[in-house]
């Protein structure tokens, strides 16, 4: 007999419970067709403004307009793009985000390119130009930043290698061609306005370009192909030479597939794939390119003469 008045309760109870949810929604659907908005109904009911939502979205009350900004976004497999004009540059620039509404958003704020945008806020454009901080404000500043620690995740092993290989899957998968076109562009733009002048180059690297000087022939040091920068570019014969050092490029008659170059924090595997792709990348666009290991180098310093002889007989 307890057993069965529990389960009459407990369905009284549950079809109780029934009712009233239905009662609400039904409250909130006559809110919402006598003009009141979603927000406003919350504030009426006291209910959580998603429950509010899902009751008028299962109705099909809610009138999802598509944002007509939308129509100029396009997408590139990773990212929605369009572009704005600068108000004072006037030109068009390039801008990305992850989702629609992040680009619909952004842009809202957006009138000048990053550059036009910086060199605005040299010297009396700069909001702070000429201020100093009071010792109020540094105090305050001290007090605020009293006790607070940064992560320190990057110092253990475990999460650099995470990192690293999560970075690699992403590069490798494309979706970060276009920051790899982005920064290759701005090493080219950097070395052109003189920012970049030079390179660290080895003392075998310096040796053979004066030999090339003796022999007058004309090269170009750290030459750069889609951001990878090449030792020496010869231009008459269209000829790339890259100087290997044994160790940081792993000489395969030295060193095992699965040696792991503490400098470079990478296997010989790895380090050889990398300059293999290197050298694809210099044959995709049309040159040639010798290879010169150190050891090789040390043993006939002759190689090069031998090298530029064999192409002045082809």
């Amino acid at each position: 007999m307890t057993e069965l008045v529990y389960l009459i309760l407990i369905f009284y109870g549950y079809h109780s419970i029934y009712i009233e949810i239905s009662i609400m929604e039904q409250e909130i659907i006559n809110l919402y067709l006598s003009g009141y908005g979603s927000t406003t109904i919350v504030k009426l009911l006291s209910l959580p403004k998603r429950k509010v939502l899902k009751v008028l979205n299962d109705n099909n009350l809610i009138n999802k307009k598509q944002n007509p900004i939308y129509k100029n976004f396009k997408f590139d497999g990773t990212n929605w793009y369009t572009f704005y004009t600068c108000s004072t540059c006037n030109e068009d620039i390039k801008y990305y985000a992850s989702k629609k509404y992040y680009l619909a958003r952004n842009l809202e704020k957006k009138d000048k390119c990053k550059k036009c945008s910086l060199e605005l806020q040299i010297g009396v454009g700069n909001p702070f130009y000429g201020k100093e901080h009071t010792q109020e404000s540094i105090d305050k500043i001290s007090i605020s930043k009293s006790g607070v620690t940064t992560s320190d995740h990057m110092s253990k092993p475990k999460y650099r290698e995470m990192f690293s290989k999560m970075k690699k899957e992403l590069w490798a998968s494309g979706k970060m061609e276009h920051v790899r076109i982005k920064m290759s562009n701005l090493m080219k733009q950097r070395i052109a306005n003189g920012e970049l002048k030079s390179y660290n180059r080895s003392k075998a690297e310096d040796e053979i370009i004066e030999i090339l000087n003796d022999l007058n022939v004309k090269c170009e040091p750290n030459y750069i192909i889609e951001s990878k920068i090449f030792d020496v570019y010869i231009p008459q014969y269209n000829l790339l030479i890259e100087y290997n050092g044994d160790y940081w490029h792993c000489n395969p008659n030295k060193y095992n597939s699965d040696y792991i170059n503490k400098k470079k924090n990478m296997t010989a595997k790895e380090i050889w794939e990398h300059d293999k792709n290197k050298l694809y990348l210099a044959k995709k666009n049309n040159y040639t390119c010798e290879v010169i290991w150190e050891s090789d180098y040390k043993k006939n310093k002759n190689i090069i003469l031998e090298i530029i002889k064999r192409y002045e007989q082809k």
